[in-house]
């Protein structure tokens, strides 16, 4: 009975005393709640533990060290040009502006572009290259009449040579301008300079008998590659000319039918008129072999609905070929050096779809052999073909974007890889451009979405993209690659909806540090932007949360522990380990703190444990001589006498009397070590001294140390590490602060 009843008065004085401890701390914590330092620093740390908490749940990218934003996102092409006048209106064909055009007529390229305006007006812009004509400037160089009913079709632009200068014994090249209305007026203009301004030297015209199908073209395309070919010249009779003679082309419609008509550049008059058997209108006209040496091999390539043809440049048709059930739209594709020699494996690509599966075919130009390339299985999916050079046959890498989706092919239907494309900015129904110098697709949706694409794909596919705004018409045309005279470098051209001719350059330069964005062509978010290399901020301040959480408490805590014991030590017992003790811990604490704290990081190797016992070596000195004070004062108390004359030996003395009484002093040191702690390892990595590879917010700012021109670059990257830092430490400082008043009535009376 006398055990059970024991048993009964111990847990009655243990439920005692757990109650007047819960009654000591309300009443405490009432005390230091009206402490308003004490409060808004309790409420900061709070808000730092919940983050620190849930921080790996609104990171963005979990691999914050490591991670480095897409090129896609943070590399743009450069505006090299825009046109900074009117060049007559956009000219719109089924919805979509008419594009610009530009040929080189030199191994520098391309010193403007050639624009066709809604009213009917033919301007040059500017790209520089010519301090006469300014970057963006608009030279009206002739009109052709259009009215409600004959309107805008077409521009092409193309060099030919007119015969051998006999003093340089170079050609003599001219760039050439075809305009096509739609009631079959085509008109061509020579251009010329005149002390470096274009202008039409020589117009000439032709009104075809019949409505114009399709845009007129020429037998030759502009010359926009690094390496010039083999120039077509203007007539058999100029000097040196081959049989490769420049030719427009045309397909009319007329009450008996639809004509393919063949007309001479230099006199504008038609030398044949073909009829296509064909009951449905032509929707694609092509020109194959533009740089052959001889007209031997050359083509007309035509496409309706349902059926694609060949034609000789004699008129004759050489084939016309059809998939049973398929409809053909889109462009012809051909790469580019099917256009340069006449090789058996020669082909065109066109797309073609029926009621369940869209396909694109490659059809032989010789002999109309149809070859499949590619079968999705949807109608509607393939919107968007495009090759690398084709050299020696088929080419090395095919593109073909269906659903939203580029697949890089090496044969036919033989699949690379792929890569998805954010729709948002398509459809992408424009062919995509090819790179001969990069290697890179540059793909353009009709909205105003530019990608560059590696033709060989790899881990990060995408070069740069940008995207263009075209106003309140949310199109931009067919972009075109020239060669930029500017800087004998390749640029991209498209005309907006809103009536601007835009000039790219056709690789990219990064944007880092990149602002905050929640809209990139990945479709990524940077709520904080990047740095400048790339690294996501958002995800990195997050993420430095709960490092400098367990770095200020590791060190707050190892350190407090350590200077308990030596401070109780050192102040309670006298004699020579005391003395020693005293001495050496006063000999570290004169040590210059950075200058140690640098020294010990460098001797050692500086891993995350290792900084952690680095900055609680540097931090228990201060501590243990702000305890050993106060032990020596309570030494001093008639509770400690009484205590050792009651027979409590000092080990007990220590722990049931001394320590209850400096439990409020180490809440406080303990505060000041973890502040302390943080600020230590920011200093560390600001410097350099500590490795980056420790995600805190020290680490993020140690760019600063050789830019502070970031601040103001780049604030989104600079101030939320530089608030968070200020912010720990100083909400630590307030909550010592309240402790301070709880402990101390004097400090709480003020």
């Amino acid at each position: 009975m006398e055990n059970r009843d024991d048993k009964l008065s111990l847990n009655e004085i243990r439920k005692k005393r757990l109650q007047f401890r819960l009654r000591q701390f309300r009443k405490q914590w009432k005390i230091f709640y009206k402490s308003t330092y004490g409060k808004i620093g309790f409420y900061i740390i709070l808000v730092f533990a919940i983050i620190s908490l849930i921080a790996p749940l609104i990171e963005v990218h979990h691999d914050s060290i490591s991670y480095v934003a897409p090129a896609i996102d943070t590399t743009a092409p450069s505006i090299l040009a825009s046109s900074s006048g009117s060049f007559g209106g956009t000219a719109m064909v089924n919805g979509t502006p008419i594009t610009l055009q530009a040929s080189a007529i030199s191994e520098l390229g391309s010193d403007s572009v050639y624009l066709l305006g809604s009213n009917g007006a033919v301007s040059a812009m500017g790209l520089g290259a010519s301090q006469a004509l300014a970057k963006g400037k608009i030279v009206n160089l002739f009109n052709v009449s259009v009215n409600s009913t004959d309107k805008p079709m077409g521009i092409s632009v193309f060099t030919l040579s007119q015969g051998i200068d006999p003093i340089s014994g170079s050609q003599k090249l001219s760039n050439f301008i075809i305009v096509s209305t739609s009631n079959g007026n085509i008109t061509l203009a020579t251009i010329s300079h005149n002390s470096g301004i274009p202008y039409a030297s020589s117009i000439k015209s032709i009104d075809l008998n019949g409505k114009l199908v399709l845009p007129a073209i020429s037998s030759v395309l502009p010359i926009n590659t690094p390496q010039t070919p083999s120039i077509p010249f203007l007539n058999i009779t100029d000097p040196g000319a081959t049989s490769n003679i420049a030719s427009i082309y045309a397909v009319v419609s007329e009450s008996t039918g639809y004509y393919l008509e063949k007309i001479s550049d230099s006199s504008m008059k038609v030398v044949w008129s073909s009829k296509i058997s064909a009951t449905s209108a032509p929707n694609n006209l092509q020109f194959i072999g533009s740089f052959y040496n001889s007209g031997s091999g050359q083509r007309i390539l035509l496409t309706t609905s349902s059926e694609a043809y060949s034609f000789f440049t004699n008129g004759t048709l050489a084939w016309e070929k059809g998939v049973p059930g398929t409809t053909f739209y889109g462009s012809i594709f051909i790469p580019y050096s099917y256009q340069v020699s006449s090789n058996s494996y020669n082909q065109f690509f066109l797309m073609g779809r029926n009621s369940t599966s869209s396909s694109v075919y490659g059809f032989g130009i010789k002999n109309g052999l149809i070859t499949t390339v590619f079968n999705s299985s949807s109608p509607n999916s393939v919107t968007a073909i495009s090759s690398s050079l084709g050299i020696g046959g088929f080419p090395s890498a095919f593109l073909v974007i269906s659903n939203n989706t580029a697949y890089v092919l090496s044969d036919p239907q033989v699949i690379t890889g792929n890569v998805s494309l954010i729709k948002t900015y398509g459809p992408f129904t424009y062919n995509p451009l090819y790179d001969q110098v990069s290697s890179q697709f540059i793909i353009t949706g009709v909205k105003g979405g530019i990608y560059d694409l590696s033709s060989s794909l790899g881990t990060n596919p995408f070069n740069w993209a940008t995207v263009y705004v075209p106003g309140t018409s949310g199109v931009i045309s067919n972009p075109v690659l020239i060669i930029n005279g500017l800087n004998d470098k390749a640029s991209i051209g498209f005309v907006g909806g809103n009536g601007v001719a835009m000039i790219y350059s056709a690789t990219g330069t990064t944007t880092n540090p990149m602002p905050p964005t929640f809209h990139t062509p990945s479709g990524t978010i940077f709520p904080l932007g990047t740095n400048t290399e790339g690294n996501d901020v958002w995800s990195q301040f997050v993420a430095s949360f709960t490092p400098d959480w367990v770095i200020g408490i590791s060190v707050g805590l190892i350190g407090v522990t350590i200077a308990i014991v030596l401070g109780m030590l050192i102040g309670y017992y006298r004699g020579f380990i005391s003395t020693a003790l005293d001495t050496i811990t006063l000999v570290i604490y004169l040590i210059p703190g950075l200058a140690l704290l640098i020294a010990l990081t460098s001797v050692l190797s500086p891993s995350f444990l290792n900084i952690i016992l680095i900055l609680s070596f540097l931090s228990w000195p201060f501590t243990t001589f702000t305890i050993l004070g106060v032990i020596r004062s309570i030494k001093q108390r008639t509770f400690v006498d009484a205590a050792r004359v009651s027979g409590a030996g000092s080990g007990q003395i220590l722990r049931r009397h001394m320590l209850p009484n400096i439990i409020p002093l180490l809440i406080y040191l303990t505060a000041v070590n973890i502040s302390g702690a943080v600020g230590g390892i920011s200093t560390l990595q600001y410097l350099g001294v500590a490795p980056l590879t420790i995600q805190t917010w020290g680490a993020m700012l140690n760019p600063l140390q050789g830019n502070f021109n970031l601040a103001a670059q780049a604030p989104w990257w600079i101030i939320p590490p530089a608030i968070a830092i200020t912010l720990f430490i100083t909400a630590f400082i307030f909550l010592s602060r309240g402790v301070d008043e709880l402990v101390n009535p004097r400090i709480r009376r003020r």
